[in-house]
């Protein structure tokens, strides 16, 4: 797919969203496929630990070819993961090549845990584009503190044997991204631990493309002050241009909804486009427009509150669309930001 197609597709919806247009002629440009709910780990700010046995599941690769083959020449790209842990999926790799067939750029997010050599190689055999992981703290104690069930020492060498080997095979993909939490306390910050910095600095010179620190994640079903009748507030995205697909095909409009509550439809019985302009997507479409305080879970989010340009949130635009336009880390590479050492 050409950038000038993507760039048409990217204007149309942006037109549509403008409009507040409940049915859609444009398909999802960004899926997220919750490829496992199953995580091996129990991290403190994370809902995973709290759902049950039922709602933990595995995703078919039949099922994900299903929906990757109805989308062909719609989506843009996808993320493999969404409430688990990707690399608990044996058929992770062959999702990664049927996607990529299809056109479509891959990546996803792992705690890094299971990625031992084996698994390393077959991931590093895969068109993946992206990768990021998880390492809270940056320390050991900080880090096992968070991630319980980790060892920090085990999780360092996962990831620095992944770098050595994609640099064995004189490629830079995946882009690989390391990701650090900071903490409502301040406890975790790069700059209040000693060894951190250091860490960060082997990291970058070990070859990995970004070292990013991010702020704890309020999940929707989290915040304690929701949207009231009449207060000023953006209206989200998402249901425009992405959808989220569990591990059993439920379909919900964003990765907020951590419990599948707001179903818009299920892609093992229906196709995506059957469902992304039926009754219960229209209606999300509408209530975002006028009359989000009688949605539960996005009067909670704190998405509708963030700067926007031109309606939409200030932190995503720039990034969106240097990804899509340019590829993931261009917009960081074209700013001189990307760190880099000698």
């Amino acid at each position: 797919m050409s950038a000038i197609t993507r760039l048409a597709r990217l204007f149309r919806i942006f037109l549509d969203f403008k409009r507040g247009r409940e049915t859609l002629p444009t398909m999802p440009i960004r899926l997220w496929f919750d490829s496992c709910a199953r995580c091996n780990l129990r991290c403190i700010m994370c809902p995973n630990k709290d759902l049950s046995p039922e709602e933990k599941g595995v995703m078919p690769i039949e099922l994900f070819r299903k929906v990757i083959d109805e989308v062909r020449g719609h989506v843009h790209d996808i993320y493999l993961h969404h409430r688990g842990e990707p690399f608990m999926n044996p058929a992770i790799y062959d999702m990664v090549r049927h996607a990529a067939a299809s056109g479509i750029r891959t990546r996803f997010h792992t705690n890094g845990t299971l990625l031992n050599e084996e698994k390393a190689r077959l991931i590093l055999d895969t068109p993946l584009d992206l990768i990021s992981f998880s390492i809270d703290g940056f320390e050991r104690e900080a880090y096992e503190k968070v991630r319980i069930g980790a060892s920090f020492d085990n999780t360092v060498e996962n990831v620095f044997r992944f770098l050595a080997l994609r640099a064995e095979r004189g490629t830079r993909k995946p882009y690989v991204v390391i990701e650090k939490i900071n903490f409502h306390d301040g406890a975790s910050d790069l700059k209040t631990l000693p060894g951190a910095a250091e860490l960060k600095r082997r990291f970058l010179k070990a070859g990995a493309d970004e070292v990013i620190e991010k702020h704890e994640y309020a999940w929707a079903l989290e915040t304690k002050e929701p949207v009231k009748a009449g207060e000023k507030y953006a209206r989200c995205t998402f249901p425009w241009y992405a959808a989220v697909i569990s591990w059993d095909g439920t379909v919900t409009p964003c990765p907020q909804d951590f419990r599948c509550v707001m179903n818009m439809g299920n892609v093992a019985t229906h196709t995506l486009r059957e469902i992304w302009n039926a009754e219960a997507y229209r209606e999300l479409r509408r209530k975002q427009t006028s009359d989000v305080p009688s949605l539960p879970l996005c009067r909670n989010c704190d998405r509708i509150r963030r700067r926007t340009v031109g309606g939409i949130p200030l932190q995503y635009m720039a990034s969106f669309l240097a990804d899509h336009m340019l590829g993931y880390g261009a917009l960081r590479r074209l700013m001189g930001t990307a760190e880099r050492n000698s």
